[in-house]
């Protein structure tokens, strides 16, 4: 079970929040020093946001494909992964010591994220001049041997959406309301996927964003009301300050979380808050994410519970950002929905989120495994903070 929130004094911030003048009354009032400290002025310098810049420069050979794999999507930035590289031959494992606790019981999400490394990793391949044999779990009886990727000499080739991995980040702000996404981009991303056991399904018209999104806000409101849950994703894994953002080098970052800027720096400036008000401001902050999505999203798979499947649903999903990345398209997971479906099944009560997925798809042969948003905006997002390639790095002959 997970830990207990901790009780922290609540704030009130959102008196707080009154446009642009808290901030000048935050900086000029004596906080300056705090605001240089908290990465006010810089938010993207420093050794936890280094691997975004030097990716391409800092490694040579197979080392090179895990300094592009680990700037991948992942569920929460907890990085699941550990890489096992030898000459010609890298392994992928599962790091359960990364999970999302109640968020992600059955490891859903973690695998996924396991395949966007793994095609982050496969594109650098290509632009590295390597052919390559992919085997998804290796071993059935070992799930935490995630893949195996044995490699040989071949024809360089740099496709578009390897170009793109430094520049993709999930963008959490208010979508563009007045600028739909065409049925010709939705067609151009489904035919991206060259799986038979993975496909996406659009969610484009107002009726099917209304369906889909209300079911999402209620499904973060129960979130919220299932004490594990709400501590495992509003506090577990958020780095608040700079000290714990370059001592982790993982997690959410108040930098990424799509917050106006007045907010932005007053959430930096003021003590931690409650994990109430964290919650309060996640569930607020989701509503808007809903209600500006252009489309919805959904990847299923044949089989809900195969770890090769959900990491070929993460390819795919990995594919598809980078591409809209290269188009000016912002995206963003939200899987609250699959999150609370696997609660149910984890606690033993009724399928409400469960049943509504099964609703959506209208077609009892797939099933949805992992949804998302996407749209235009004009904010432009950062990056989050990942650990270096060498630190995720086990040798050849490690167990």
């Amino acid at each position: 079970m997970s830990e207990k929130p901790h009780k922290k004094a609540r704030i009130g911030r959102r008196a707080l929040l009154k446009g642009a003048g808290a901030m000048l009354v935050l900086v000029a009032g004596g906080g300056v020093w705090r605001a240089a400290d908290q990465g006010v002025f810089d938010p993207e310098g420093g050794p936890a946001f280094r691997p975004w810049k030097t990716w391409r420069a800092e490694e040579e050979g197979p080392l090179a494909l895990v300094s592009a794999a680990i700037l991948a999507s992942n569920a929460h930035n907890t990085q699941p992964w550990i890489f096992r590289v030898g000459g010609s031959r890298i392994d992928l494992f599962a790091d359960y010591k990364r999970g999302i606790g109640t968020i992600d019981p059955f490891q859903r999400e973690m695998y996924i994220g396991l395949g966007c490394a793994l095609e982050n990793l496969l594109l650098a391949a290509r632009a590295g001049g390597y052919e390559h044999r992919l085997t998804l779990a290796p071993d059935r009886s070992n799930p935490v041997h995630a893949a195996r990727i044995d490699f040989s000499p071949g024809r360089e080739e740099i496709l578009p959406q390897y170009e793109a991995i430094p520049d993709r980040h999930t963008n959490r702000y208010p979508y563009d309301t007045a600028r739909p996404v065409r049925q010709e981009t939705l067609d151009a991303l489904r035919a991206l996927n060259d799986e038979r056991d993975v496909g996406v399904f659009w969610f484009a018209t107002q009726a099917e964003r209304r369906e889909v999104g209300g079911s999402l806000v209620e499904a973060a409101e129960a979130i919220n009301a299932d004490e594990n849950q709400s501590y495992d994703n509003s506090e577990k894994w958020l780095r608040q300050d700079r000290d714990a953002i370059h001592h982790y080098r993982d997690g959410l970052s108040l930098d990424t979380m799509g917050l106006s800027s007045p907010t932005l720096l007053a959430a930096k400036m003021l003590p931690q808050p409650s994990l109430q008000t964290l919650a309060d401001e996640w569930l607020r902050a989701h509503e808007r994410q809903v209600e500006t999505a252009a489309a919805f999203g959904i990847v299923a798979v044949r089989d809900y519970d195969d770890n090769a499947q959900r990491m070929r649903a993460g390819r795919l999903w990995q594919r598809m950002h980078l591409w809209m990345t290269e188009e000016k398209l912002a995206a963003q997971p939200m899987n609250q929905i699959h999150e609370r479906a696997d609660r149910e099944v984890e606690l033993g009560i009724e399928p409400a989120f469960g049943d509504a997925l099964e609703g959506f798809l209208r077609d009892p042969s797939w099933r949805g495994t992992f949804t998302f948003r996407l749209g235009y905006t004009a904010e432009q997002t950062s990056p989050s903070p990942r650990r270096a390639a060498r630190s995720v790095v086990t040798k050849e002959n490690s167990s």
